[in-house]
């Protein structure tokens, strides 16, 4: 339960990979004053990106919107306006759009970072 005065914040917290590669865990946490000492308490995790979001796509609309993306015509600006349009909310530019298939499920999934 968050008492007043307290405020929660993104955090990373980088890990070393078995390969070597340094990666970075985000999480949702917020500070409070215990006893009179200052504890961080996690709220959510929320993955490796995040900005990361995802949402289950009709292949109807991932035709369309791979299409625009493979035909090098559509400016960053129209490709964040088509994937707006499937229902996912951008703020601030987009970095990385991606249409995943799941064969074992048979799902289609439009992913932004």
């Amino acid at each position: 339960m968050p008492y007043l005065g307290t405020m929660a914040f993104v955090r990373n917290k980088p890990y070393k990979a078995k390969d070597g590669t340094v990666k970075d865990h985000w999480y949702l946490v917020e500070n409070r004053r215990v006893n009179g000492e200052s504890k961080q308490r996690v709220l959510k995790y929320l993955g490796s990106s995040p900005n990361r979001q995802e949402k289950a796509i009709d292949p109807a609309a991932a035709g369309m919107l791979a299409e625009a993306i493979m035909s090098g015509n559509a400016n960053p600006d129209q490709i964040k306006k088509l994937v707006e349009q499937l229902g996912m909310r951008v703020s601030g530019r987009l970095k990385q759009v991606s249409l995943v298939y799941n064969p074992p499920l048979r799902k289609l999934t439009l992913r932004i970072e």
